[in-house]
C-alpha cells in the first residue's frame, strides 16, 4: 500500500434545525429517522457533526492503514 498517495473523501451532508428545545441534526440524505438533539448552541451540533465526519473518514482511510 502506498502511505503517499493522495487520497480525497466526499462525505457525507448534514441537515441543521433550530427548534424550540434547541439545535437538531440528521444526514440530509438519510431521512429524518435518526435526528439527533437537542444540542443547547450552534457551536455543540457542529462539534457533534465534526466529529460524525471524523469517524467517517477514519473508518475509509483504515483500508489504506498499514498494519502496526
Amino acid at each position: 500500500m502506498l502511505m503517499n498517495v493522495k487520497r480525497v473523501y466526499a462525505l457525507k451532508e448534514f441537515t441543521v434545525e433550530h427548534r424550540m428545545k434547541g439545535w437538531y441534526f440528521w444526514r440530509t440524505y438519510g431521512g429524518k429517522d435518526v435526528v439527533k438533539g437537542p444540542y443547547g448552541s450552534e457551536a455543540s451540533v457542529t462539534l457533534m457533526i465534526a466529529r460524525e465526519l471524523r469517524r467517517e473518514i477514519a473508518k475509509r482511510d483504515a483500508a489504506h492503514q498499514l498494519p502496526e
